[in-house]
């Protein structure tokens, strides 16, 4: 074999490997913090991804969304809407790091699209072990969600956005943003989902 072709057989693996490692997938990826998730999605826009653990015995869903690419200031939400496919009527996690370098996790229940920020409410649904982590580009939401019985299909609605005094502000609400396609159905027993709908 030729010292050319030698070298680009060798160039041709680098890449390859090089390309495999940066596209994540959320199977491969482990929680530094001995957490532990049986299931988990690839979510199709965004660069977001669901890992979660769901009790049906204990109506429980225990989740870590977790967005990579996140900057200080960003804001992340994941939220089940018991309405339908929109980010209306949404009961919301919602994370960003705060100008004290904190990061700052609360719940927000979304009443209308035309709102200014999200503010801080309870939900209609319990939520337990809220917290948040953002290192090396990941901002991430963990929470234990209290179900109601018999939810196992959830809409589901993930969002990204700027932040600005310590306040979330609205993202890119353009026909083409991909916050405008982060919508879709969880199944939580079997884990199939739909996605990239209309926000």
């Amino acid at each position: 074999m030729s010292k050319a072709l030698t070298t680009l057989l060798f160039s041709c693996i680098l890449f390859s490997l090089s390309v495999s490692s940066y596209a994540q997938t959320c199977k491969s990826y482990s929680f530094s913090s001995n957490r532990v998730y049986a299931s988990c999605q690839d979510l199709p826009v965004l660069s977001a991804f669901l890992h979660y653990n769901y009790s049906s015995s204990a109506n429980t869903l225990d989740i870590a969304y977790r967005v990579t690419g996140a900057t200080a200031s960003n804001w992340i939400s994941w939220a089940i809407n018991p309405t339908g496919q929109q980010m209306a009527g949404s009961q919301a996690l919602v994370a960003f790091q705060n100008s004290s370098g904190a990061i700052r996790a609360y719940t927000s229940s979304v009443a209308s699209t035309n709102i200014a920020t999200l503010s801080e409410s309870t939900l209609s649904f319990g939520v337990s072990n809220l917290a948040g982590s953002f290192a090396n580009g990941e901002m991430t939401i963990f929470a234990t969600l209290t179900l109601t019985s018999g939810m196992t299909t959830v809409n589901q609605v993930w969002q990204v956005g700027p932040v600005s005094g310590d306040n979330p502000q609205s993202h890119d609400t353009s026909s083409s943003a991909a916050n405008m396609r982060s919508v879709g159905t969880l199944n939580l027993v079997n884990g199939t989902t739909s996605g990239g709908g209309t926000s």
